[in-house]
C-alpha cells in the first residue's frame, strides 16, 4: 500500500504499526533467556540441598568420625551451586546485551520513521 499521499498522522500511524509488527521478531529469544537465567541458580540450589541432605544422612548413619564419608555430599552441593551460577551469569549478561540491542534497534526505527514522515510531509507541501 502506498501511503505517500496520506496526512501526517496517518503516516505516523502506519509507520508505528510497521514497527510494532517487528517487535515480536526482535524480542523472541528474550523471554526464554530470562527464564533460563532465573532457573539455573535454582537448579544449583536444588543440587546444593540434595547434596547436604545426602551428607546429613551419612552423618546420621556413620557419625562424623570419617570426613571422607561426608565429602561426597558436600562436593555435590558445591559443584551444583557452581554450575548453576556458571550457567546463569553468562545468560543474564547475554539477555541484558540483547535487550539493549533491541531497544537501540527500536529507537533507530522510530527515529527513521519520524525522519521519513518529515521528508514525505515536506515533499507534499
Amino acid at each position: 500500500m502506498s501511503a505517500r499521499h496520506e496526512e501526517r498522522e496517518i503516516l505516523e500511524s502506519i509507520l508505528q504499526e510497521a514497527i510494532l509488527k517487528e517487535l515480536p521478531r526482535l524480542e523472541r529469544a528474550l523471554p526464554l533467556l530470562n527464564i533460563m537465567a532465573a532457573i539455573a541458580p535454582l537448579l544449583g540450589l536444588l543440587g546444593t540441598v540434595t547434596g547436604m541432605i545426602s551428607t546429613f544422612e551419612i552423618i546420621n548413619i556413620y557419625g562424623t568420625g570419617d570426613p571422607r564419608m561426608m565429602s561426597g555430599g558436600i562436593s555435590v552441593a558445591l559443584v551444583t551451586t557452581m554450575l548453576g551460577l556458571v550457567v546463569a551469569i553468562p545468560i543474564m549478561l547475554l539477555h541484558t546485551f540483547l535487550n539493549r540491542q533491541v531497544e537501540h534497534i527500536i529507537g533507530d526505527m522510530e527515529e527513521k520513521s519520524v525522519a521519513l514522515t518529515n521528508i514525505i510531509s515536506r515533499c507534499q507541501g
